[in-house]
């Protein structure tokens, strides 16, 4: 990690002087802006003019009262030319209007000032995270030695966020996000693998290149090439080219390709690995190239991007998998808003199907009242390729023999959710908000195979979920206090999850010196029965949980500004658990838990 953001450092450092040198002259994009002449400092008219927009400054009074009339007619050239949407995942850019909204957030990209403008305006964040949890309990009945006592878990993380906007004071921009989290390595028995905590994608230390890029602002194109995500066309990573082309000012064309890292790593030893043949152990190469063109659009109450991407195992006898993809919002004046993101697999090992839609809508009746729709329909959308470098198809003996297939290889099992909520203020400046919401979850049955060659059907299973919650923002000594609670059950043969619930949780926060900071105490309850209520094991519908689990937790958090680029978020809950088996079995002694997070974040 360490060789890669060096190697990244000395490219940003090294960039604003080619990046000066090519500025205006190296691609057909930049034409117009050639025709429309240049100022002393090389900035183009076009992007004086765009800068002046933002300012709401009048465009052509300075070169009217200059009389400069040989600028008139370029100038007007560049006007001709369409503006671009930013999908950089910036805001307004480097000349834009703070917001009373975010002149408190943390979080917000700078502005231009008169030292920057001309040359590297550099903004990011650095932020340290450590999170700890320990557990103890007493002896298993019966056991001459151990107890309930599981292994601390640790990590130390590290991460910086730094963005180089127009470095230089050309056309060139570039973004780093890498982490490095460090874990602890519980204790093992001698001949047996190290154990690993809970953590991460293997549960090993990680150092994490997020995002790693450089992108050259055109009049029309950007291209960017480096780590990167395509959140308009599904959100996937890759390590390769983009390029966006504005059509117009309401439509952007995107086209990409490169290489796609492993689904879900989270470091660079996991990113490239040793693929697998879908249903065995024989090896499938290390990449995937990846591949898409889509569009996004944007006017003033509607955003949307729709298009293709297509994931190709290089190495590998796997088909490779194509989808298309949709995501967007409408705003239907200032009372209804609507949402969605849809992808669907055209080609793949598991053939034609939706993967993965979620929709919904936002209602504002009136100043008071809140009402929310939606559904979530979630499937398996991983390479079966990439799933194998990390899951051991079948048990065997010494001898080749096979004992068991312990892991179902990749399958196509979707979960569907539809939810509905009501939320509404009342009282005097909406000093009292009560909410209350209804949700229905649903897995459908599947079918697991054996090492025998047969198969085992496992029933569907659906839960309804109804919570509530009533908040008072103004309560004693301007407390904030609010209870909230669910209740879950099963509506088929098996509730979903497996387990019923009751959640209950009562908490109470206030601001302190002045609203730099604020602090919040709670308690919370939680009480879950298996659906398998007996000790009986007729078949692996019946013999999956027999157990009622209760959880009480205490805990509480605070967080302070220290300064206006400091903040810290803290966290401390202490947790007992009690785990009562049906029927005859042996009862587990109960866990006292303990659970505590901290974060100091700088911004520059």
């Amino acid at each position: 990690m360490k060789r890669a953001l060096a190697i990244a450092l000395v490219v940003l450092a090294v960039t604003p002087a080619w990046a000066k040198k090519g500025k205006g002259s190296d691609d057909d994009d930049d034409t117009a802006s050639e025709d429309a002449g240049t100022d002393d400092d090389g900035d183009d008219q076009d992007t004086k003019k765009a800068d002046k927009d933002d300012s709401g400054d009048d465009d052509d009074s300075g070169d009217e009262d200059k009389g400069d009339e040989k600028a008139k007619p370029e100038k007007k050239a560049a006007d001709d030319e369409p503006a671009k949407q930013d999908l950089t995942g910036h805001d307004l850019g480097t000349k834009k209007k703070v917001t009373e909204f975010e002149k408190d957030r943390f979080f917000v990209d700078k502005v231009d000032t008169s030292k920057t403008e001309n040359g590297t305006l550099v903004q990011g964040s650095l932020s340290s995270s450590s999170f700890y949890y320990a557990e103890a309990g007493g002896a298993y009945p019966g056991l001459q030695a151990g107890n309930n006592t599981g292994p601390d878990r640790m990590f130390t993380e590290l991460r910086l966020q730094t963005d180089f906007r127009h470095i230089g004071g050309g056309r060139w921009e570039g973004r780093i996000d890498g982490r490095a989290r460090f874990v602890n390595t519980p204790d093992s028995m001698a001949g047996t693998e190290p154990n690993h905590i809970q953590s991460g994608f293997t549960g090993q230390n990680e150092y994490d290149i997020r995002e790693l890029w450089l992108v050259r602002n055109g009049v029309r194109s950007d291209v960017f090439l480096g780590r990167q995500y395509i959140p308009d066309l599904g959100g996937l990573k890759i390590d390769g080219m983009r390029v966006d082309y504005a059509s117009s000012n309401k439509l952007t064309l995107i086209g990409f390709g490169g290489l796609y890292p492993l689904r879900g790593s989270r470091s660079l030893s996991t990113d490239y690995v040793d693929l697998k043949v879908p249903g065995s152990l024989d090896p499938a190469g290390k990449f995937v190239g990846s591949t898409g063109f889509g569009g996004a659009y944007r006017t003033v109450n509607a955003y949307g991007s729709i298009g293709g991407v297509a994931l190709v195992p290089i190495s590998s006898k796997e088909q490779a998998r194509v989808y298309l993809t949709s995501a967007g919002y409408y705003r239907a004046g200032s009372k209804l808003d609507f949402y969605h993101f849809a992808l669907f697999d055209v080609v793949g090992s598991a053939g034609a199907q939706l993967t993965n839609l979620s929709a919904g809508v936002n209602g504002k009746p009136t100043d008071r009242l809140r009402l929310t729709a939606s559904v979530n329909h979630v499937d398996t959308e991983t390479l079966a390729i990439q799933a194998g470098a990390f899951l051991n198809p079948i048990d065997q003996q010494p001898g080749g023999a096979t004992v068991v297939q312990n892991e179902t290889f990749i399958r196509r099992l979707a979960t569907n959710e539809a939810r509905a909520s009501v939320s509404a203020g009342l009282g005097q400046f909406q000093r009292f908000q009560l909410s209350t919401a209804i949700a229905y979850r649903q897995r459908p049955a599947f079918t697991v195979p054996t090492g025998n060659q047969t198969q085992v059907t496992i029933d569907d299973a659906s839960s309804v979920e109804v919570w509530a919650s009533l908040v008072d923002r103004h309560s004693i000594k301007d407390a904030r206090i609010g209870l909230e609670g669910s209740r879950s059950f099963g509506v088929a043969t098996i509730p979903y999850q497996r387990n019923e619930a009751l959640y209950l949780r009562g908490y109470a926060g206030h601001q302190i010196k002045e609203g730099r900071g604020e602090w919040l105490a709670e308690v919370s309850y939680l009480q879950a029965t298996d659906s398998a209520s007996t000790a009986t094991c007729a078949d692996v519908n019946h013999c999956y949980g027999s157990a009622n689990t209760t959880i009480i937790a205490v805990g509480g958090e605070l967080y302070y500004r220290l300064k206006a680029d400091w903040y810290t978020v803290a966290t401390l809950s202490l947790g007992h658990n009690t785990t009562k088996a049906a029927a005859a079995m042996a009862t587990d002694p109960a866990v006292n838990s303990l659970t505590g997070f901290f974060r100091i974040a700088y911004r520059f």
